[in-house]
């Protein structure tokens, strides 16, 4: 085997092993979107950044040495890995596809969960701005001021009294 094509094989095996972090920290966010934990939502976000990161210097690597199994090869120009395969020897052929489609999995898991996740969120931030939407109508109803800026005695309806 040669050794060009055991770094691809490595570099696939640390991007899914940053995947599988991406989605640990995205079923964590999921459960801190879930309690409306903003603060550690932030932290989980910042930490994604980090991994992102870390994926597109991985991404730059794998080019290089994608090139670098290409001119090993003599071939010219592939536009995927899976294209690359075919000018490979079986065994350097099955290591690298069982990567990729470990990693392909992954990608989807990942997709996935970000999908479900900015749904959440978008029914959590619909949930607040009803909630606003719902005070600040009630709270402009029920209250009056005069020039003094004296609240002038109006009936108040409580919140639970109001038909929606």
């Amino acid at each position: 085997m040669t050794k060009s094509v055991e770094q691809l094989a490595l570099t696939l095996n640390k991007e899914e092993e940053i995947y599988r972090d991406i989605l640990n920290l995205s079923k964590r966010k999921r459960v801190a979107i879930k309690e409306q934990k903003m603060s550690e939502l932030e932290a989980l976000a910042a930490e994604e950044q980090g991994l992102v990161i870390t994926l597109f210097k991985l991404e730059e690597i794998r080019e290089k040495v994608v090139d670098l199994v290409l001119r090993e090869n003599n071939v010219e120009f592939v536009e995927n890995v899976t294209q690359l395969m075919q000018f490979l020897p079986q065994d350097e052929r099955k290591l690298i596809s069982e990567a990729k489609d470990r990693l392909l999995v992954l990608v989807k898991n990942v997709a996935d969960e970000n999908r479900f996740n900015s749904k959440l969120l978008e029914e959590k931030i619909n949930l607040v701005n009803f909630n606003i939407d719902l005070l600040t109508q009630l709270s402009s109803e029920n209250s009056k001021y005069t020039k003094n800026a004296v609240d002038d005695q109006v009936e108040r309806k409580n919140i639970f009294d109001v038909r929606v």
